[in-house]
């Protein structure tokens, strides 16, 4: 996403505009392929980096855009300046956060373990082997060797 904002702060830089269009679409792009590149547990952590990332790439863009005018500029019409870069992506920024929001939304329910993935045992896993065998000692031969299974009685 940081690398789309990137790449469209270059492409407003390298044509001279103020910041707007171009650096929105690349933000809305890097929003996309960030919120599939990232695994379903952690894609709650991107839904703040678009506004922050297009904030960053369009104040540069637009104090590249400015670079004789800002020599004599004061603090104050860098900042107006800013703010209109800022304001000018709020359409891009909010379409951003909310494909953020609703590509989380949709893979809530998918970050859940699943029960016969990784870290589960298996149904018929006995619990407490492991313990019972460390009890007994590594040097017990008793312990290497595996326990028989007792046979269902006859007539049950």
């Amino acid at each position: 996403m940081i690398g789309g904002a990137v790449i469209g702060g270059l492409v407003t830089a390298v044509t001279g505009s103020v910041p707007g269009l171009a650096l929105g679409l690349f933000v809305i792009g890097g929003t996309a392929a960030a919120v599939l590149a990232v695994r379903p547990r952690s894609v709650y952590l991107i839904i703040p980096v678009p506004a922050l990332s297009y904030m960053v790439a369009a104040t540069a863009a637009g104090l590249v855009e400015i670079k004789g005018q800002a020599v004599g500029a004061s603090v104050t019409t860098l900042a107006v300046g800013a703010a209109q870069w800022m304001a000018s992506g709020f359409l891009a920024m909010a379409t951003a956060t909310l494909l953020a929001i609703a590509t989380a939304a949709a893979r809530w329910p998918s970050r859940r373990r699943d029960p016969g993935g990784p870290g589960y045992p298996p149904p018929n896993a006995r619990a407490g082997r492991h313990r019972h065998r460390a009890a007994r000692g590594a040097d017990d031969p008793a312990a290497a060797r595996p326990r028989a299974v007792p046979r269902p009685r006859a007539g049950s």
